[in-house]
């Protein structure tokens, strides 16, 4: 069952219910292209200690509004339309987390907690299900028998954190998750990561097993209490070595953005592969031959092989590489447009109608016109803004 905060999780020695209320003054910010004030949620490390925590931007600057103590390195983030906020642990992760955030310093509810079932383990990512009452996450069995983790779709029920069905995803480590609502149908894509591994060994790559890296779709209907038996269709690549993790919806054109990161043995062929495909989705319907294959695009900058985060934005897609600092930047249709540095840049974020791109990096945050702004903390992976846009 789900632990509320306040409790000790037996395999936790940490008071994981406490919330800080904390207001961290940091340097004033520069003029930037951000309308006003506003909150972001993110994940950070800071002296060993690892939080969930809400980011404000303020007009003295940058500060922690609040934050919650959680017991290994958080990865994706999910606001819900109540404000509250699912964490889902690192892969391979063991954690799973419903936090209501009060900037005030004032609880508004105890936050929630739920441990991987036995044989499980949580991959990083989690979205709403449309239904409003469940949430859809990636998974893993590990107890699969071939011992290197089969790839699940895990649906969840919102109110008491209990998972309630699983479908394979037919790929092995399905990561990011998106829900693409149609004019007569809803579309759930899976990122199926490909990355082989053992429990004992964590994230490691078994380096003799190959790698089984997918795009999957799903159909899903509008009540939540089941899903299809497996993927209606998937998509991989001719390089069996790329990893597809992150997923991003550019609405106009219609297509489909998936940050790769790459796997290869050489080191030269790792550093000079792609980091961003696209599937133009309105070939489904129409039957075109682009319709079977994703579409790999090139970068005019060393992205070292390694697609962190991925931000639809008005022009096209924005894909962070923190391994050489660079935020790069693609038209819909894969025409690249330019790049930015930015030191360790990875999480991205846009508003919904993909304006006002925001890229945070080593305690420093960077938007689309080239302003820089301060941050108390370095936010890891990923961040959205809070609350959803109503």
């Amino acid at each position: 069952m789900a632990t509320e905060a306040g409790a000790r999780p037996g395999r936790r020695r940490l008071l994981l219910g406490s919330v800080l209320g904390c207001v961290l003054p940091w340097m004033p910010a520069r003029a930037s292209s951000l309308p006003g004030h506003g909150h972001w949620v993110s994940a950070w490390s800071d002296q060993g200690v690892h939080r969930v925590g809400l980011l404000q931007r303020a007009a003295e600057g940058w500060r922690v509004a609040a934050s919650i103590e959680v017991p290994t390195r958080a990865h994706g983030l999910t606001v819900l339309p109540d404000d509250s906020v699912i964490a889902v642990a690192r892969r391979p992760g063991d954690w799973l987390l419903r936090w209501w955030p009060a900037p005030g310093g004032r609880e508004i509810r105890a936050p929630r907690w739920r441990w991987a079932p036995a044989g499980r383990q949580f991959n990083g990512h989690a979205v709403l299900h449309p239904d409003g009452r469940h949430l859809l996450l990636t998974a893993t069995d590990t107890e699969a028998d071939d011992g290197l983790g089969r790839g699940l779709l895990m649906l969840m029920r919102l109110d008491r954190l209990e998972p309630v069905a699983e479908a394979p995803t037919l790929g092995r480590d399905p990561h990011q998750l998106r829900v693409v609502p149609e004019a007569n149908s809803l579309r759930l894509w899976v990122a199926n990561g490909g990355i082989a591994s053992r429990p004992e060994s964590g994230r490691a790559r078994l380096i003799d097993a190959p790698m089984d890296a997918s795009v999957a779709l799903f159909a899903l209907q509008g009540a939540g209490s089941t899903l299809p038996e497996a993927p209606e269709r998937r998509w991989t690549l001719d390089d069996p070595w790329m990893s597809l993790r992150h997923l991003a919806w550019h609405a106009p054109s219609a297509t489909l953005g998936i940050a790769m990161q790459a796997e290869h043995p050489q080191p030269t062929e790792r550093r000079a592969a792609p980091v961003l495909s696209l599937l133009d989705t309105r070939a489904l319907s129409t039957g075109r031959a682009d319709a079977t294959r994703l579409r790999v695009v090139r970068a005019e900058a060393d992205l070292a092989g390694y697609g962190g985060d991925i931000a639809a934005t008005a022009a096209g897609f924005s894909v962070s590489s923190p391994k050489t600092g660079r935020i790069a930047h693609w038209q819909a249709d894969g025409q690249w447009l330019d790049s930015q540095s930015l030191a360790q840049g990875c999480a991205l974020e846009s508003a919904a109608d993909g304006q006002q791109l925001q890229a945070a990096g080593e305690r420093l945050t960077l938007d689309k016109a080239g302003a820089l702004e301060a941050l108390p903390v370095q936010p890891d992976n990923h961040w959205q803004r809070w609350p959803r846009p109503r």
